[in-house]
């Protein structure tokens, strides 16, 4: 199919009934924020080989492209408005293909309320996606990763981990899971659920100031926080959320530097502790304390075991280069 067929039968309908998106007709988009209001942008890339395979199939990869974008929104406590799709179509991919991407894409929207509102597609050597997102959080108000308080208490909602073991089943790692066990670690890694909620309610409720979410793993979204917050952190090993209890040392290591969670990682004042929990309990969400931020050794992440002894990191997580 040509590229204006394919915008015709597929995309425009993602921005069906939307004045932004001009009906695809136009190569920009024009829409208003509501007063009092300032925009959330990000931007995400994903690119065939390496950020999924084609053979996941068009639906999957969709989802965890939009879901992956809806995270950084998330994580500045942003609430969705539009999207922009950058669409490299590589020879191997066919209409069936598009079929369920859009679909994947048409279902994200439906439940987090957004539209796509334009973009560009264009042909390639290999299969490359891009979404440009964007949201909205009242004036002079957003979760941001450089304000990290020192004595802030550090959280993290869900489990660590589990969208990498999804990662090493779907790459043939061998394994005693069960068929349910593998699964649920698959989802984990096509379909992250994107924290909009829990995000929305640390900036309305005052409950955090500073947040990241989970894309190159725990150790190393921490260390950014700690960066540009111009503190270090202190982490304690037993209370990292694992879905496996009592795995051995190197194992843990591993899920904690192996990225792909999605799940928000923030900093709380000691005083809203009892508040995190009850919110906790309102959303029916796991929200778990594992260490806390210091001035002790700047920019720096120590972990610690059950026996309070320091454990030497030597990986933090996913390189992107």
């Amino acid at each position: 199919m040509a590229e204006f067929e394919i915008i015709e039968k597929y995309f425009k309908a993602l921005a069906s009934s939307n004045k932004a998106a001009r009906n695809l007709a136009d190569d920009s988009a024009q829409f208003a924020v509501k007063n009092n209001c300032e925009l959330v942008v990000s931007k995400d890339i994903f690119i065939e080989d390496i950020h999924f395979l084609l053979e996941d199939g068009g639906y999957k990869i969709a989802q965890k492209l939009l879901s992956t974008n809806l995270s950084d929104l998330a994580a500045s406590g942003a609430t969705p408005l539009y999207y922009m799709l950058g669409f490299g179509k590589s020879k191997n991919i066919d209409e069936k293909f598009i079929a369920e991407f859009c679909k994947g894409l048409r279902d994200l929207q439906k439940k987090f309320k957004i539209k796509l509102i334009g973009g560009d597609t264009s042909a390639a050597p290999k299969a490359f996606f891009s979404i440009t997102i964007f949201g909205s959080v009242k004036k002079n108000q957003n979760l941001a990763r450089f304000n990290g308080c020192e004595n802030d208490l550090i959280f993290v909602s869900g489990n660590i981990g589990d969208a990498f073991r999804g990662l090493q089943i779907k790459l043939g790692e061998k394994n005693n899971y069960t068929k349910s066990q593998k699964n649920y670690f698959l989802n984990r890694h096509f379909f992250p659920t994107p924290q909009i909620i829990l995000g929305q309610n640390l900036l309305a409720k005052k409950l955090s100031k500073c947040a990241i979410d989970i894309s190159d793993g725990l150790l190393a979204d921490l260390r950014h926080i700690c960066k540009n917050s111009k503190l270090s952190a202190e982490i304690f090993l037993d209370k990292i959320p694992f879905y496996e209890k009592n795995l051995p040392l190197n194992q843990q290591l591993k899920l904690m530097s192996g990225g792909d969670d999605y799940e928000l990682l923030f900093t709380v004042d000691c005083k809203n502790e009892r508040k995190i929990i009850n919110l906790a309990k309102k959303l029916n969400l796991k929200l778990s304390c594992i260490g806390f931020l210091t001035k002790k050794q700047r920019c720096e992440i120590t972990l610690f075991n059950s026996q309070n002894q320091q454990i030497k990191l030597t990986k933090f997580g996913y390189e992107h280069f």
